[in-house]
């Protein structure tokens, strides 16, 4: 990779990117934490890109996590009330969101965890959101024609166990969630570990045991959410500053950032806290979120940065 292969497409002056998604015009979908605007979209191509708000949220939504999109114009993304990493138990949410109307359809109310982080979608009832309960350890079922919200799985291997994340931040287990093929793979943040575990597409349910692919190179490499390109390898986001490609055999590499071969730079940008990552429609390149420097005076706002693969 060259200094040639990274970008900076756009920097918040403070606020924090936990999510994002490309959209089938090429434009990104972003979520963020105590931010005016909280969801927007930007064209990554534009000569200057600027961020643009969807829609408003009620005053006690402060902060959304995981994206999935749902069918036509309709994502569904969830959110409550953000407090330092975690969220407000009982106020989280998973509402439907339009971007044809830049209206919010439907929410439903997730009463029972403290934070929703990762989101994906069953193979065969796209209508069947899941999502990372990062605190207590499950994922959750939500259908969004029902408004059911069920545990689908509850395991060791998504808890936080007794793993600390940074100082400031709760522990926090599984994270990033994505179903492909036969398999929902996670990433879980205080196991370092990247793990899947056969499913059955139709209603969800485990089908085998949890396996672990790949597992965090130091302690204080923190995995995040993550995304697959075409030949099924895995680019997670890994905090302070690097991506790292996990192949389906497992093997694990630093793409970009901290330990790619030019300290925490590459092509003159630093990672600051990469949270997601998002293949490009054509698959040539990655996008990737950052939080931000979080113990910067002034503070330093996320990132979106692209990738050449």
């Amino acid at each position: 990779m060259s200094v040639a292969d990274i970008s900076e497409v756009y920097s918040f002056p403070t606020e924090f990117i936990e999510n994002l998604y490309v959209l089938p015009n090429g434009h990104l979908l972003l979520s963020t934490f105590q931010s005016p605007g909280l969801l927007y979209t930007i064209d990554p191509t534009a000569k200057e890109p600027l961020v643009q708000p969807v829609t408003s949220f009620d005053s006690n939504i402060t902060g959304l996590t995981g994206i999935v999109h749902l069918e036509g114009d309709l994502y569904a993304i969830s959110g409550g009330l953000h407090k330092s990493f975690s969220f407000e138990r009982g106020s989280m949410s998973l509402f439907i969101v339009s971007l044809e109307t830049g209206g919010i359809i439907d929410s439903i109310p997730v009463p029972d965890t403290a934070t929703m982080n990762g989101l994906a979608t069953l193979p065969h009832n796209p209508h069947i959101v899941l999502s990372a309960d990062s605190i207590d350890g499950r994922i959750l079922a939500i259908d969004t024609r029902t408004k059911e919200v069920s545990v689908l799985l509850s395991d060791p291997a998504l808890s936080p166990g007794s793993g600390d994340i940074l100082p400031g931040v709760p522990p926090i287990g599984i994270n990033g969630l994505r179903a492909r093929g036969e398999h929902l793979y996670f990433t879980n943040s205080a196991q370092g570990t990247f793990a899947r575990v056969r499913i059955d597409a139709d209603s969800g349910s485990p089908a085998g045991n949890v396996e672990v692919l790949a597992r965090s190179p130091a302690a204080d490499q923190i995995y995040d959410d993550f995304a697959f390109d075409r030949e099924g390898n895995a680019f997670i986001a890994v905090h302070p500053a690097s991506v790292v490609r996990v192949a389906p055999d497992g093997a694990q590499t630093i793409v970009a950032g901290a330990g790619a071969g030019v300290g925490g730079e590459l092509g003159g940008v630093a990672l600051r806290h990469p949270t997601s990552v998002a293949l490009d429609w054509d698959g040539s390149a990655i996008y990737v979120s950052t939080g931000g420097n979080l113990g910067a005076e002034p503070r330093e706002g996320g990132q979106v940065v692209r990738i050449v693969l």
